[in-house]
C-alpha cells in the first residue's frame, strides 16, 4: 500500500461512489489477498475470502469514515473469514480420518467373518470326516448340548463309552485341522 486513500476517495466511498469503492479495493487488496493467504495456505480461497471481506465492506460503506476503519474492518473480516476456513478444513479431515477408520473397522471386520467362516467350515467338515459311532457323540454333546449320560442313556450305551469316543473325536478333530496325516483308524485305538 502505498501513500494514503486522500479525503476525496473516503468522502466517495462514504457516500456510495462507485469509482472510490474501486480505489479502495486497488488500494488494499494487494495486501489483504496476502493476508489470507499466508494463514490459510490457499491461493483460491485467500481470493474468495478477500472479495468477501470487501462485499461485507461495501454492504456497509456508510459506517466507515477513515482510512484506518477500513482497513481495520477489512483484516479482522479476512481473519476470521481465514479461520473459519482452517477449522472448516480441520473437521473435514477429521471427519474423513473417522470415515477412514470405520472404513477400515468394516474391512477388518469383514476379513475376521470370513475367517471365521473359513473355520467353521474346515470344522464342519472335520466333523463330518469323523467315524460315523465318533461323529454322532460329538453332534450330541456340542450341537445338541446333552450330558454324556444323556447320550449313554439314548443310544444305550456305558457313560464311559461316550466320554472315549468324545475323546476319540477331539483328538482326531484336532489333528484334522492341523493339517495331520495320520489316518483316523490308528487314532481310534
Amino acid at each position: 500500500m502505498s501513500g494514503n486513500l486522500d479525503l476525496t476517495v473516503l468522502t466517495g466511498f462514504q457516500n456510495g461512489n462507485e469509482r472510490a469503492f474501486q480505489r479502495v479495493l486497488n488500494y488494499f487488496y494487494p495486501s489483504l489477498y496476502n493476508f489470507t493467504q499466508k494463514i490459510t495456505g490457499d491461493r483460491e480461497e485467500a481470493k474468495d475470502i478477500t472479495l468477501h471481506a470487501f462485499q461485507k465492506l461495501f454492504e456497509r460503506y456508510k459506517s466507515f469514515e477513515t482510512e484506518t476503519n477500513i482497513k481495520a474492518f477489512l483484516y479482522i473480516s479476512a481473519r476470521n473469514k481465514s479461520l473459519d476456513f482452517l477449522n472448516a478444513q480441520k473437521r473435514k479431515q477429521h471427519v474423513h480420518k473417522e470415515m477412514v477408520q470405520e472404513m477400515s473397522n468394516d474391512i477388518l471386520l469383514r476379513y475376521e467373518y470370513d475367517i471365521m467362516d473359513e473355520l467353521v467350515d474346515r470344522l464342519n467338515l472335520a466333523i463330518e470326516g469323523l467315524p460315523p459311532e465318533n461323529r454322532k457323540i460329538f453332534k450330541l454333546l456340542y450341537y445338541e448340548q446333552m450330558t454324556p449320560s444323556e447320550i449313554a442313556g439314548h443310544l444305550r450305551l456305558s457313560v464311559q463309552t461316550v466320554y472315549t469316543q468324545k475323546n476319540r473325536a477331539i483328538r482326531a478333530l484336532r489333528l484334522l485341522l492341523l493339517g495331520k496325516s495320520l489316518s483316523l483308524p490308528w487314532l481310534l485305538f
